[in-house]
């Protein structure tokens, strides 16, 4: 019987009923992948809003709020 190259099995002793039993190998490929693509749209927004951040950190230090209190008039 000819198996599907994308489905890691392996094959039970002889005595036990059934065939193939899938091994955990590709669902963790698959959350792997999951977390490569999380990580780079992550890694992408953070890239794409920098400027912003930067801006406003400066537009915050012009205005001095980094004392948490006002000074009394």
């Amino acid at each position: 019987m000819r198996q599907h190259k994308g489905i890691a099995t392996r094959r039970r002793p002889a005595g036990m009923a059934a065939g193939p039993v899938r091994t955990g190998t590709t669902a963790r490929r698959v959350l792997i992948a999951q977390g490569v693509a999380l990580g780079a749209l992550t890694l992408g927004l953070l890239v794409i809003e920098l400027p912003g951040i930067v801006r406003e950190v400066r537009i915050w230090r012009m205005v001095n709020l980094r004392s948490g209190a006002k000074r009394p008039r």
